[in-house]
Order: structure tokens, then sequence, then C-alpha cells
């Protein structure tokens, strides 16, 4: 089929970023709530910048917190015809009047979920989330999404008190393609946003030589270091969200947990996420070369349109940036827990634990490594087991 018009089907046309953005948030929740829901008793979820903003559905379907709340009223319900019982609370939070009129209509047909709601800028609401979230006792789960439309409003000095509830996980889009832009601005107030942002000024000599990708890349690792110092998190990932037309970065999701099979989860619904994504750039660059030419493509399905050439290119520099930081740590450490280097490993984007146990078998192969504390049935190591790696020249 071939076509010039635009697909008024497809609420995520021209806005494909938000789609994977989404994608990770619909499969992580469904999979966490599923999980919470067998040992607390409570879920309560934030949402600080609720919107809605540029939703294309009447009933708001596409915005984050219809998804969130769509996710855990499936996961209320699964638990439910297994006996068990899960309350759902959440906070929305919107600064702007129109949408948060929006965003009231919404609420108020809800009835299934204690809401709460916020006209008003996160740095004035911080308190008012933290009482929220402690008014669901002990038994309560807090996951606190956090996605603004630039850099400002969430510094690390702004947040860190949602970093720190325990227990707790957050997810934070960092708008990487603006913030690398202007991260180095000779504006002296500009500046000073990046520095709160950050939480100090140690960014600035860690990107100071640095372009490109590089700079990206070390931009979004400055940021998770930041929130993991803030939160006294175990584990920080993160998963790239590309541009639909260009090839660069759009932004990071930056996922912040204490427990390994958080990391788990959102390592599935990213590499859910990742091929959706490049099936809809493959749609979205079509889109914008018939628009260009004013010619018709002829086209049989959104996987023949795929040039993940890009992709590619990237999934190979972050397995060898994830390759080399594993063996530096061995080599630093001498004996790891094998719990550790996946720790280690979760820091990188499109990289798996299948990779790191692919490179395990290599290097038991040439000698360079050697595993303690497997079993006999054990082949490969395994995260919970107490499985060792030992760095063998240090043997």
């Amino acid at each position: 089929m071939s076509t010039n018009e635009a697909d008024t089907s497809n609420p995520y046309a021209g806005r494909e970023q938000t789609l994977v953005k989404h994608l990770i948030l619909e499969a992580y929740l469904g999979r966490f709530a599923h999980i919470v829901g067998n040992k607390w008793k409570t879920i309560t979820y934030v949402d600080c910048f609720s919107g809605p903003w540029n939703v294309q559905s009447d009933k708001l379907e596409d915005s984050s917190f219809s998804i969130a709340l769509r996710q855990l009223r499936k996961a209320k319900s699964d638990l439910a015809d297994h006996g068990k019982s899960l309350s759902l609370r959440c906070f929305f939070l919107e600064k702007d009047p129109d949408p948060y009129r929006r965003l009231r209509e919404f609420v108020d047909g809800i009835s299934d979920a204690e809401v709460a709601t916020r006209n008003a800028a996160l740095e004035e609401s911080v308190q008012d989330i933290c009482d929220f979230v402690k008014g669901g006792g002990a038994s309560s789960f807090p996951f606190i999404f956090i996605d603004p439309t630039g850099w400002t409003g969430f510094s690390i000095d702004v947040i860190r008190p949602l970093l720190q509830l325990k227990p707790g996980e957050t997810l934070i889009n960092f708008m990487t393609g603006h913030i690398s832009r202007f991260a180095e601005t000779p504006d002296s107030s500009t500046r000073a946003t990046f520095d709160r942002l950050f939480g100090s000024i140690d960014y600035r000599s860690r990107i100071g030589h640095l372009e490109g990708q590089d700079r990206e890349d070390e931009l979004a690792q400055c940021y998770m270091d930041a929130v993991q110092r803030a939160g006294g998190f175990e584990y920080v990932c993160s998963a790239i969200v590309l541009h639909p037309q260009k090839d660069r970065t759009h932004f990071h999701l930056i996922y912040a947990t204490r427990h390994p099979k958080g990391v788990e989860v959102f390592k599935q619904a990213e590499k859910k996420a990742m091929s959706v994504m490049e099936e809809a750039r493959a749609g979205a660059q079509r889109r914008h070369r018939i628009q260009k030419t004013r010619q018709n493509e002829f086209v049989f399905d959104s996987k023949s349109m795929r040039d993940d050439e890009y992709y590619q290119s990237l999934r190979h520099r972050y397995l060898a940036a994830a390759e080399g930081h594993v063996l530096e740590t061995l080599v630093r450490a001498k004996r790891v827990l094998y719990d550790d280097v996946w720790g280690v490993l979760s820091r990188y984007p499109l990289v798996r634990e299948h990779d790191l146990k692919k490179w395990i078998h290599e290097w038991r192969s040439e000698g360079r490594v050697q595993l303690e504390g497997l079993s006999a049935s054990d082949r490969v190591p395994k995260r919970g087991k107490g499985h060792w790696l030992v760095h063998a020249r240090e043997k």
C-alpha cells in the first residue's frame, strides 16, 4: 500500500519518543505491580509532571497517568483472583492550569483508587508528596515518576526527599539532547540551573573534554551517579530513547531501585520497547520523506522499512563500554560477587544479562576468569546464589 496522509489512527504519530517512554512505563509497571502486590498491601504511584501534554485521545488514554492507572488496576484485578487484596493510591501533580483542569476531570471519574492532585510546581509540593506517601502506612510501596519537559524544576536537592523514600523506586526522564547542548553555556544563570540539576559542579570536569555521543553518555552517567548518591540506591539503570527522525539521543529514562529484581524487570521492559522504537522511527522517517518530497512510497509493513544501523552501532558501543567496565572491576577488586557484576552491567542501555554470561563463558575459555560458589548443577552463574567471579591471574 502507499499513502501520504497522516495516520490519524495512531495517537503517537509525530511523537514516537513518547510512545517508547510510555511502553517502558507500561511494561515495567505491569510487572512491578504484580511483584510488589504479592508482598505489599498498597501501591502509591506519584506522577510529578502529569500534564496531560499533547495527548490525542479524548479520554486521555495516551497520557502517562492513564497508562499507569490501567496497569495498576490490572494487577489489582489479577491479584484479587488469587485472593490478594491490593489498594491503589495516586498523587498527580501539574503546575499549568489548563492541563490541570483536564487532569481533574479525569480524576473525578476515578472511584477505585485514592487520588490526590495538586495544581503546583514540584518545588512547592515535595513535602505534600512525602506526606501523602507516608499516609499509605508501613505497607505502602511508592513509585515516583518524574517526567519534565526540560531540565528545571527537579534538581537533586529538590527531589532528594522523594529519592530517599524507603521502600521506593524512581523513574526519571533525563532530557539528554537538550541538556547536552546547553550544559556548558556561558550564561551564568543557566549554568547555575545545571549545577542544581546535578547537585554539584563535578559534571563540568567530567564532560569538559568530551563531544558528541561521549558527552551525552557521560552526562547521563553523571546524573545517574547523583541520583544513586542522593537516594542510596543499589542500582541505577538507563534506557536510551532516540530522536524519531534523526540519529541522535532524545532522552534517557533513568531508573533507580534497591532490589535486583527491579533491574531485571526494567531491562525486560527496555528490550521490549527498543524493537518498537526502531519500527516507529522508520515510520516517522518515512512520513518525513513523504512530506518533504510530496511523493508516495510503497511499503508492505513497518519491519521492511527498518534501517537499524545506527541503533546497532549504539548497541556495539554500549556492549564494549560495559564489558570494559566489568573487566576493570574484576581486575581492581580481584574477586567480585556476580550480583555486583550485574549491577555494573545494568548501568548501560541496550546491554542484557545474556551478554554478560556470553562474556563470562569466553573469559573462562581464555583462562582469564574463574567461578566460585557454583554447585554441580549450576552451569552458569546466577544472581542471589552467592556465585563469584575471580580474576584468574589473582587466584
